[in-house]
């Protein structure tokens, strides 16, 4: 018996044993010179303390960091660090001055919002009785926002209601804004998501620790919280906030459900009851992101809970607004550096209607396209400034990518077109020659696009289309801006009236004197008397011909206008006739006529501009690449999983694997059941592809495993293919699994 006792399997004997050495010791010391007093527990570390390896890099010269090699060298690495420091700076330097910009857009967007939300916190900070005609939203349903309400603030919570849109992971820099100028104001701020709200011991361990800044320091070894030297409480119990509240101070507790709508709504129910029952200790206010409107949120809370509250409606910019305002700035505007192409930029567009990814996700992108050009484009560094840009940072390596680039061919072709031979032959033989050439590009490529922003500044003030902002400047991009004698902008101007028309001209002498502040376009009225002293004319012949109709009580036309054109109808053979005239014009008529046609004729001349294309080496500040961004923001791990999957060798090189990709019972044990999934059906007996694998790899085969090992690997390799996602347990029969297909 006590033989067999040997035998038995007993958990202990296989359970992990860890010796500790203290470091100024060596395992060779005898027991008496090693310590014997139990280490401090381990504790988790706040990630808002930095680590000292860290901190020097905080503290590092930003000199300095530009000074190192952070991007890899390009040209066969045959790059000088020159060129590879002035890559690295140029992205250091660009964006983060893009992203200053981009970040006063977003908050000049929700300033409203915000300056109303902090007010109606305000007013009852003071946990008196608030004005019900600031603080109630209007009629509401159930007494949340109930204007016949008699209440004071004390007895109802104060609920803020922010109609964010459809888009709520957009609004973040909302929420962000709400809490930094509440927490000036002596409140504490906690936001609160629906993934973090599983129940509500969840959702009150988050409040208790962000409101009452609990820290590890102040967690024991069973995760009770409490001050050094004071009480202990468990991690949700509100009594640890109210403790801290009552001993530092600030006794508002504004909680934020950012996506309310996601939450459940017993969850909710159960939170607002607490608060509501807490408000004499603790003052609990709450905020609520919507994304439909207040009266189906309402829909979904009792109405016992709803009388709880007491709450305003907040309607905030929609996204697809605050987007144009950061596209104008950060992708149009003056300030970048880098221009995104046609095809990438219409994809952006495209995927931000379609996905709602939000204004963070277009910033997202935006910053991974700044760093792929720099980091992949060995002609980034010609963006620097001129002073950094001498003939000896150019190398050979650079000249000689410049004659394979597309631009640079185009424009060899232009000059022989034009029968500039000399200069042609000079950039294809002359190193010297082609250097000063690529060095003039800059001021080129400044002029360009300041001839751009100004022709769709000038193109915005017409008004006179309703294509988005975004299409415009993409099509711009692709097309160029060219106003033909039959383009609809122009038919339309030539159809207004001439009070229509002086106005308009007032607002091009006003674009082009106060340039765009969105675009960082300055104006440009001492650079455009050719324009403006035309536009003045025609604006005050307009104006006299106006005057001279009013007097002799006409009403002054052109041949555009709908009031010069004539109907005439025919009755010939019992059949009736419809023809078109013009009618008579008086002298006047043909004079304002005239005018409109000489409006035309200025605006066709100066609002143009060539395709981006046109210019010559815009590869070094144009990009356009979209498979990187469409790895990164769109992956499709399903694609890679099973290219890897099916043929291993192009990741592993090694020998057991084929390069044809065939299968083999050398492959991975994971690839192996890859290749007999790809074989079976939608319903996959397991005991089957158990079989199939054991004659791939058994005894009888020159793998050689016995049945014990190849099931442990078997069980492995089954278990790697449910965790990638491509089995799962069948409802239908208990010994099979059924296929999973990616999208």
């Amino acid at each position: 018996m006590d033989a067999l006792d040997d035998h038995i399997f007993q958990e202990d004997d296989h359970r992990t044993a860890f010796i500790f050495i203290s470091p100024t010791t060596s395992p060779t010391d005898p027991p008496s010179t090693t310590t014997t007093t139990r280490p401090a527990k381990r504790r988790r570390v706040s990630s808002k303390k930095t680590h000292p390896s860290h901190q020097e890099n905080n503290n590092t010269n930003p000199q300095d960091l530009t000074s190192s090699t952070f991007f890899p060298p390009l040209l066969s690495a045959k790059e000088s660090p020159r060129c590879i420091n002035l890559r690295t700076s140029l992205f250091q330097t660009t964006w983060p001055l893009l992203e200053s910009r981009i970040a006063e857009v977003l908050r000049s967007s929700n300033a409203t919002t915000l300056e109303e939300v902090t007010s109606f916190l305000s007013s009852f900070a003071d946990g008196g009785k608030a004005d019900r005609g600031e603080a109630d939203g209007g009629e509401g349903k159930d007494g949340c926002a109930d204007s016949r309400a008699t209440a004071t603030a004390g007895e109802k919570i104060p609920a803020g209601f922010i109609i964010t849109g459809p888009n709520i992971a957009g609004q973040e820099l909302l929420f962000e804004q709400i809490g930094e100028e509440l927490v000036e104001g002596g409140a504490r701020m906690v936001r609160v998501r629906s993934g973090e709200g599983a129940n509500l011991k969840a959702v009150l361990k988050k409040i208790v620790r962000e409101a009452g800044r609990f820290g590890s320091e102040d967690e024991d070894e069973d995760g009770q919280l409490g001050r050094k030297g004071g009480r202990r409480y468990l991690d949700y119990d509100l009594e640890a906030l109210h403790d801290v509240v009552k001993t530092k101070g600030g006794k508002r507790v504004v909680v934020a459900f950012q996506d309310s709508e996601g939450f459940d709504n017993a969850l909710l129910a159960d939170l607002v009851r607490l608060f509501w029952e807490w408000r004499g200790r603790i003052g609990f206010e709450v905020l609520f992101g919507i994304a439909t409107s207040v009266e189906l949120f309402q829909a979904r809370l009792l109405k016992s809970t709803a009388r709880l509250m007491v709450g305003r409606q907040f309607d905030v910019v929609q996204a697809d607004k605050v987007l144009e305002r950061v596209f104008r700035s950060a992708v149009v505007g003056a300030r970048a550096k880098v221009r995104v192409g046609e095809g990438l930029l219409r994809g952006w567009v495209e995927r931000q209607g379609g996905e709602v990814v939000g204004v963070g996700g277009f910033v997202s992108s935006l910053k991974y396209a700044y760093m792929c050009h720099f980091y992949a484009n060995p002609l980034s560094f010609l963006l620097a400034e001129e002073t950094e840009l001498e003939r000896e940072v150019l190398q050979s390596e650079h000249l000689e990518a410049v004659r394979t680039l597309e631009s640079f061919r185009t424009h060899v072709e232009a000059a022989v077109e034009a029968r500039q031979l000399k200069h042609a032959q000079m950039l294809l033989e002359n190193d010297e020659y082609l250097a000063k050439w690529i060095l003039e590009q800059g001021t080129r490529r400044e002029e360009y696009l300041v001839q751009l922003l100004r022709s769709l500044h000038l193109l915005v003030a017409l008004g006179s289309h309703t294509t988005p902002f975004t299409e415009l400047y993409i099509t711009a991009l692709s097309d160029g801006i060219e106003l033909s004698a039959d383009s609809q902008v122009l038919e339309k101007v030539k159809q207004l009236s001439p009070g229509e028309l002086i106005a308009l001209i007032g607002r091009l002498l006003d674009a082009i004197r106060d340039g765009s502040a969105e675009l960082d376009l300055p104006g440009w009225e001492d650079d455009a008397e050719e324009l403006t002293k035309p536009l003045a004319e025609i604006r005050d012949d307009i104006e006299v011909l106006e005057e001279r109709a009013k007097t002799d009580r006409n009403s002054l036309k052109s041949k555009y206008s709908a009031q010069s054109r004539v109907v005439r109808t025919t009755v010939v053979a019992q059949k009736v006739q419809l023809s078109h005239d013009t009618a008579t014009l008086t002298e006047d008529d043909k004079a304002f006529t005239e005018a409109i046609d000489r409006l035309a004729e200025v605006l066709t001349r100066h609002i143009q501009s060539d395709p981006v294309t046109s210019c010559p080496l815009h590869e070094a500040w144009l990009y356009d690449a979209k498979s990187p961004y469409r790895d990164v923001f769109v992956p499709r791990p399903g694609v890679t999983f099973s290219r890897a999957l099916s043929r291993p060798h192009d990741y592993l090189s090694c020998a057991c694997c084929k390069p044809n990709g065939s299968l083999s019972g050398t492959l991975p044990t994971t690839s192996v059941l890859y290749h007999l999934y790809l074989e079976a059906g939608a319903l996959i007996n397991v005991a089957d592809l158990w079989s199939a694998y054991l004659a791939l790899v058994g005894e009888d085969t020159d793998i050689g495993l016995d049945e014990r090992t190849a099931l442990v690997h078997f069980y492995r390799g089954l278990g790697e293919l449910r965790a990638m996602g491509f089995v799962k347990q069948s409802k239908k029969k208990a010994d099979h699994i059924a296929k999973l297909k990616w999208l």
